[in-house]
């Protein structure tokens, strides 16, 4: 009987050396391996406050008017269709969202955020995105890249990115980056 018992206690220890192992190997590879989407040196962040039901209201127009159909473009599909779309930034002045650079210390916590990670993202709800922040990249002042992001739904649209963006949308990482620039 004490044989079994020995036997018992190191098919035990065995098991759960195995699983810490199995757990640290499967630890995401530290952030600052993963490259960075965009090789900036600016970083705008655009942001509209328009409720869902006045983007619905958007959405519903029949004869909707040039302004109309660019905020919804703006709002709901992948527009612009490369970074060197003329008047983009302009477009998103003109139809009230608030810009802000973001300092220093946020670029650095974005660039963090908008990395390759090595997790799948979480599936989220169905949802029609509504791209209410928009991430501009900047190098030299020419625009590098454009990010497009709903936090409601986790869906994002990316422009000019050498990097696979495919892996991007992790819930936590999307708190976070609505944390840094909502200042929730």
């Amino acid at each position: 009987m004490k044989n079994y018992l020995f036997l018992f206690l190191i098919i035990i220890s065995c098991n759960k050396a195995t699983q810490k192992d199995n757990i640290q190997a499967a630890k995401p590879a530290s952030k600052k391996e993963l490259k960075k989407f965009y090789d900036s040196d600016k970083i705008e962040h655009f942001y509209l406050n328009i409720s869902e039901d006045s983007i619905l209201n958007l959405l519903k127009l029949k004869n909707e008017n040039k302004d109309q159909k660019k905020l919804r473009q703006l709002l709901v599909s992948d527009y612009p269709d490369s970074v060197s779309e003329p008047n983009f930034e302009t477009d998103l002045v003109k139809y009230k969202f608030t810009k802000t650079e973001l300092s220093e210390l946020k670029k650095k916590e974005v660039e963090k955020i908008f990395s390759q990670q090595d997790s799948t993202p979480a599936e989220f709800l169905s949802c029609v995105p509504y791209y209410r922040d928009i991430f501009i990249f900047k190098k030299n002042d020419s625009i590098v890249g454009i990010a497009k992001i709903c936090f409601d739904c986790g869906i994002s649209t990316f422009l000019g990115s050498n990097v696979d963006t495919g892996e991007f949308g992790l819930r936590s990482e999307l708190n976070k980056l609505e944390k840094i620039v909502r200042n929730k």
